[in-house]
């Protein structure tokens, strides 16, 4: 047997304070030696004080028992059954916990009982898994910590069949009865608890804890008169003690309440001083102060007091937490993520805590952590709907962890049916896994559940108008006219299914009439402009949205959107004109409109007069001028590396990245000024940085890959990026890599753009790659069912036309007209696809046709032996 150092830790609990705030010392025996005898005689001693309740004292002769015989487990069990026996669970748990895996036999069923005690019914039962019972009695308590962890757990109609059954083979034990008695109250079944408990104690004698069951029990049942005589009979049998235990703090309590209520108010400040004289009511009002200044809105104070109650009590848990969530609530992420973090267990913390502290833990980017916790937690209390859903919602969002995520939401919705946002975000995942009629399941029901959740609605009449059912879209439209015709929400979304139903006008109506009647609305104005633009109606667009701008003119998205119309038929010039004058006539859009006029000064190289447009506003606390100055900042930082004045470049760079440090571009820059000084080292080095803060993101991928490129040729940097490729599945990698791979490893195009395909089976990039490769490789009937799949989803993608229409021209010249003349409308300056507009029609016959477009073709590429070859075969045709 190992020898271990256990400290033994004073208990935090308040409950506890006064009988173990003070350090027990442990006696020296007369020699060094361990002398099993003299911790025999501890152990004897510590057994008599416990049974005369001298609790205080048995804990001081085991501690010099375990002194005296420290490898001698049954010491540590016996200290640990101490301090259950007075309440203190977590302290009996961190005890026995090191002593478990070499001492199962000894350890688990204690250790088992500490976390039931706890509420972690799932840390017992794992615990019991390492446990086989050798009697009876060992049999009958790990059945009772099963029971209760069921009952934790939510089961409760098994927890009450199996304490029944307890119940009735030791018809004497008080963890059975109290058992069946607690899961009947949990089913609301509290005259078959009181009726249980008096048939106990009828065959037994009373029994404080029965006796206290069945006083909760009768107070529920509003029976005050029977419940403050049966509190009082349980007071007058606790035992004597020379702790303050659990259940003397419950019984006193709860007949406080009831005396209290019964008008007995003399009675009751007797009992809440004896309580008040056993328990920190110090820390207990200070709380009281945190809860209120919370209330009050005053989160600095409540914080303060927080802190201070944290400085004299450490270990408390509850305090911690609730200082975590505060301060991760109001921007102070570091120290929020580590209260909630350190004091968080996902068995017992309340559900609102370890809300907080996965919400920090995303903040902190550490999602899978977060998952985690709330797994844990969901295992814990799998009925806890509150859990499930955030554990679905963050699972949905980590592809691996999808399956687990659609698992939670299902069993969430199963619970409360009427969930509707639970169902909007399992249909956002079928939406986004082209799984429409699962999706239309959801938003039906919730359809169905509630109407006026606009958002869910909205969602259901978008896709049901993409999936092409029109009839059901209308009626939906219908439904809501004629159930919610008063409020705007439904005019809205009825208004523009409409508009996407093809019935414009009647659209156009509607919303006109809802924004003149509800002119506050900013919504309505935005659907309106949109509706002005698409039935050709641009000045009454660009007037709508600048409407629409007002009304937040924080926000810069409808001025935007106005802009945007407005350059559709100006030039850019006009277009800045324009932005002067909106800022002119609207001064509370000028802040924006200068925003707006840096931004397509940016564009154009006009960094000064960016520059002048945005200074003026830099005290200002607008997202839309921050990120115009952090753009400006990237383009002048760009500016000064091109002049190779480096030290500026990195000084704009440090700007940018101050004024957004999320911003992955702008991390990024200091890695190009380095590449553009050729200090390619110290250029993986500041990669190397971003990529510690940002991970494996595509774009630090690709810049490590350029980076070796250029430092070891394409050999490493092919290598670099096939290995990443096989890692992420990460299609935005794979151009780059078949770059590489032309040149590095030509054998391996096969097998890349097959696996590229496999994992984007709908990616017309994917099918134009397979495309080319099975192209230059003969493959031809395949190639060409490839560019077919391009061309149902890309109708005016050039290159896949004039690649079918030459794989085409001998089997289907026809076909191979139609491709190559549109290829040829699309991009009529381009030598390569004239060449093969005008060989097709060489095969067709038309050679007068085909010498003048490919005559054309050599005159935009001379020096093509190709094209040249061509023309020489059509003259001698003619």
């Amino acid at each position: 047997m190992r020898t271990r150092n256990q400290t033994l830790r004073i208990m935090p609990r308040l409950l506890l304070a006064s009988a173990l705030l003070a350090p027990l010392p442990l006696l020296v025996g007369c020699n060094n030696q361990p002398d099993s005898s003299e911790a025999m005689s501890h152990i004897s001693r510590a057994d008599t004080y416990a049974e005369q309740g001298q609790y205080r004292s048995a804990l001081v002769e085991i501690k010099n028992a375990i002194q005296a015989d420290p490898n001698n487990v049954s010491h540590i069990v016996r200290l640990a059954e101490v301090y259950q026996a007075i309440g203190a669970y977590e302290q009996a748990s961190d005890l026995l916990e090191p002593w478990l895996e070499n001492d199962a036999s000894d350890v688990a069923l204690p250790l088992a009982q500490a976390y039931v005690e706890q509420g972690k019914q799932l840390s017992a039962l794992e615990t019991l898994e390492t446990f086989a019972a050798d009697s009876p009695e060992a049999q009958l308590q790990a059945s009772l910590i099963r029971a209760e962890a069921l009952r934790l757990a939510g089961e409760k109609a098994e927890a009450l069949a199996l304490f029944r059954n307890l119940t009735d083979s030791n018809g004497a034990n008080i963890k059975a009865i109290v058992g069946v008695a607690r899961s009947h109250l949990d089913l609301n079944q509290t005259s078959q608890a009181i009726q249980a408990l008096d048939e106990w104690t009828n065959r037994n004698e009373q029994e404080p804890e029965v006796l206290y069951w069945k006083g909760v029990a009768q107070y529920r049942e509003n029976q005050l008169e029977a419940a403050s005589a049966t509190l009082t009979d349980a007071v007058g049998a606790l035992p004597t003690s020379d702790v303050f235990l659990p259940i003397r703090r419950d019984i006193l309590s709860s007949l406080s309440r009831v005396l209290t209520e019964q008008g007995r108010i003399t009675e009751a400040q007797v009992y809440n001083r004896i309580l008040a004289e056993n328990l920190n009511t110090g820390a207990r009002e200070q709380g009281e102060a945190a809860v209120a200044a919370i209330k009050d809105g005053n989160i600095d104070e409540a914080k303060t007091i927080l802190r201070d109650m944290l400085k004299l009590d450490p270990d408390n848990e509850q305090v911690a937490l609730m200082l975590g969530a505060l301060s991760a609530g109001t921007g102070e992420l570091d120290e929020g993520t580590r209260l909630l973090t350190e004091n968080l267990d996902p068995e017992t913390t309340p559900t609102q805590f370890i809300r907080a502290a996965t919400m920090a833990q995303i903040d902190a980017g550490d999602r899978e952590e977060a998952l985690k916790t709330l797994d844990r937690a969901i295992k814990a209390r799998p009925n806890d709907n509150e859990l499930l859903a955030m554990h679905g919602i963050l699972a949905l969002s980590l592809p691996e962890y999808q399956d687990a995520g659609v698992a939670s939401l299902s069993k969430a919705i199963s619970n409360e049916p009427d969930r509707v946002r639970l169902r909007l975000a399992l249909a956002q995942y079928h939406i986004r896994n082209d799984q429409p009629e699962q999706a239309l399941g959801q938003l039906r029901m919730a359809f169905t559940s509630n109407p006026s959740e606009w958002n869910t609605t909205g969602t259901y009449l978008n896709l049901l108008i993409q999936q092409g059912e029109t009839t059901e879209a209308a009626e939906i439209r219908d439904s809501l006219l004629n159930g919610y015709g008063e409020e705007p929400s439904a005019v809205l979304l009825a208004s523009m299914a409409d508009a996407q139903l093809g019935n414009t006008e009647a659209a156009k109506k509607r919303l006109e009439t809802l924004v003149n009647e509800s002119p506050q609305l900013q919504a309505p104005k935005v659907a309106l402009a949109m509706l002005y633009n698409q039935t050709g109606q641009p000045d009454k667009a660009v007037e709508m949205f600048i409407d629409a701008a007002k009304i937040t003119p924080g926000a810069i998205r409808p001025l935007q959107q106005a802009g945007q119309i407005y350059a559709q038929n100006h030039s850019v010039d006009e277009v800045e004109q324009w932005l002067s004058k909106v800022g002119q006539d609207n001064p509370e859009l000028i802040m924006n409109t200068d925003a707006l006029g840096a931004l397509i000064r940016i564009r154009r190289g006009e960094l000064s007069d960016a520059r002048n447009l945005l200074d003026k506003w830099q005290t200002e606390d607008s997202e839309a001028v921050s990120r115009a100055t952090g753009q400006l900042l990237r383009a002048e930082a760009q500016e000064a590396a091109n002049a190779r004045d480096f030290a500026t470049a990195r000084a704009k760079a440090a700007e940018a990245i101050a004024l957004e440090p999320e911003n992955l571009r702008y991390a990024l820059l200091p890695v190009g000024i380095y590449e553009l000084e050729g200090k390619l080292n110290e250029a993986l080095k500041a990669l190397a940085a971003v990529e510690e803060t940002f991970g494996s993101e595509r774009a630090v991928i690709l810049s490590r890959a350029t980076l070796l490129k250029q430092k070891d040729g394409d050999s490493p940097a092919y290598d670099y990026l096939l290995a990443q490729w096989q890692s992420t599945r990460d299609t935005g990698l794979m151009p780059s890599l078949l770059g590489l791979a032309k040149t590095v490893a030509p054998e391996s195009q096969d097998e890349l753009t097959d696996s590229w395909l496999s994992v984007a089976p709908n990616s017309s990039a994917a099918h134009m790659a397979r495309a080319d490769w099975l192209m230059a490789n003969q493959q031809e009937i395949v190639a060409a069912n490839h560019y077919e799949q391009v061309i149902s989803r890309q109708p005016n993608n050039i290159a896949a036309l004039n690649n079918l229409a030459w794989l085409l021209r001998e089997e289907n010249p026809t076909r191979a007209i139609e491709m190559a003349g549109r290829a040829r409308d699309l991009a009529p300056d381009n030598a390569a696809v004239l060449d093969t507009y005008g060989w097709i029609l060489h095969l067709t016959g038309n050679h007068a046709e085909a010498k003048e477009v490919i005559e054309r073709a050599l005159a935009l590429a001379p020096e093509n032996a190709e094209i040249r070859s061509h023309l020489e075969t059509v003259k001698q045709a003619m």
